[in-house]
């Protein structure tokens, strides 16, 4: 691999127009050897995760209750959820005075199994901002300690709020994929700034002080030959390895890997899900408490065992869990905290709602 040093000129530049120029101080690697592990379509099965029902998302809802309290409860599924609201976040157009800081349409957020929660944000119809956007850094512990209200509220005026840092404008991708690895202590993302597949991926790590990109590793994945796709999701297990999910046709894929220092490696797992749990792959979580993995969709959660993924993989349909709901919100995130409740972070209006059930 070759170490690139700092960004390029014109990325620097970029990036120093739109108000902050530390990303130009990311250390950038580019990975010569093939990042995937080679299979052939023989070598893989079909689970039949017949538990799993398809969500067909349709036009997003807002809050019933808007800046207090709400309850999006499961209407079917073999697996029971209620989520109640337990952090309001802030919701203006204009934090730091700017329509660059719009805090209104976060993406995905990720958990430190401390007290910091970290949350993406896509400014909306911005110019220049395509692509673009920003990271939050939430104090859980000062969000206790105030009303949902006060917790929208936070960010309204210039001076904003101690129980929220803003980092700086870069870039960002769609930002579905915000994720903690416990492990190394260390925040990752995509930097997916195209929905169709490409050659390349890049994986960029997130400094959880600056909130902008410290590294970036950029790598091809190809398997005999045919380009294998980076995602739009990631999650991390409590051993550092990461997961993302993607849909081939209408069949669920899920790739393992690890995040080294310079270079990245992952593997297909070795079962395909028969079911795909909805329109949108919204985002993928892990739950230590009991050692599952979680496919998000729009009014969806799938969940399945993430040991039964090694070697040839041993899923069977008993192994999932499904849950739909009818809430018709647009389920951005979902991560748990130590105790194994789940944080779900749903949008319009934004809000972290946590569920009454540990799993």
């Amino acid at each position: 691999m070759k170490h690139l040093g700092l960004m390029t000129s014109a990325i620097a530049g970029a990036v120093a127009l739109l108000g902050f120029a530390g990303t130009a101080n990311a250390a950038s690697y580019t990975q010569k050897s093939n990042a995937i592990t080679q299979y052939s379509s023989g070598s893989l099965r079909t689970v039949d995760n017949k538990a799993t029902g398809f969500v067909k998302a349709g036009a997003y809802a807002f809050a019933k209750n808007p800046g207090g309290s709400n309850t999006i409860a499961s209407v079917g599924g073999n697996q029971k959820w209620t989520l109640k609201t337990e952090f309001q976040l802030a919701d203006t157009h204009n934090a730091k005075g700017s329509a660059k800081y719009d805090m209104t349409n976060p993406q995905s957020a990720a958990y430190d199994g401390g007290h910091y929660l970290y949350v993406v944000y896509q400014p909306h119809y911005t110019k220049g901002m395509t692509n673009k956007g920003f990271v939050a850094r939430y104090d859980m512990n000062k969000l206790k300690g105030m009303s949902l209200a006060k917790q929208q509220a936070l960010m309204d005026s210039k001076s904003g709020s101690s129980a929220v840092k803003v980092g700086g404008i870069f870039t960002t991708g769609h930002g579905q994929s915000l994720a903690y690895d416990k492990k190394h202590k260390s925040l990752y993302m995509w930097r997916d700034t195209s929905m169709s597949a490409t050659r390349t991926s890049t994986l960029q790590r997130i400094s959880t002080s600056s909130l902008t990109p410290n590294k970036a590793i950029t790598f091809h994945m190809s398997s005999h030959g045919a380009n294998v796709p980076g995602g739009h999701d990631l999650t991390f297990d409590h051993s550092g390895n990461a997961y993302y999910w993607t849909v081939s046709g209408s069949k669920v894929k899920v790739y393992k890997g690890t995040i080294g220092s310079k270079t990245v490696h992952f593997r297909l797992t070795k079962q395909l899900f028969a079911h795909r749990p909805g329109t949108h792959e919204q985002a993928m979580g892990y739950n230590g408490h009991n050692g599952r993995l979680y496919l998000v969709a729009d009014d969806s959660i799938t969940s399945f065992p993430a040991k039964k993924l090694n070697g040839n993989g041993s899923l069977k349909a008993s192994d999932f869990k499904y849950t739909k709901f009818n809430s018709h919100r647009e389920f951005e995130s979902l991560i748990f905290d130590n105790s194994g409740h789940g944080m779900l972070m749903s949008n319009r209006t934004p809000e972290i709602l946590r569920s009454t059930t540990a799993y």
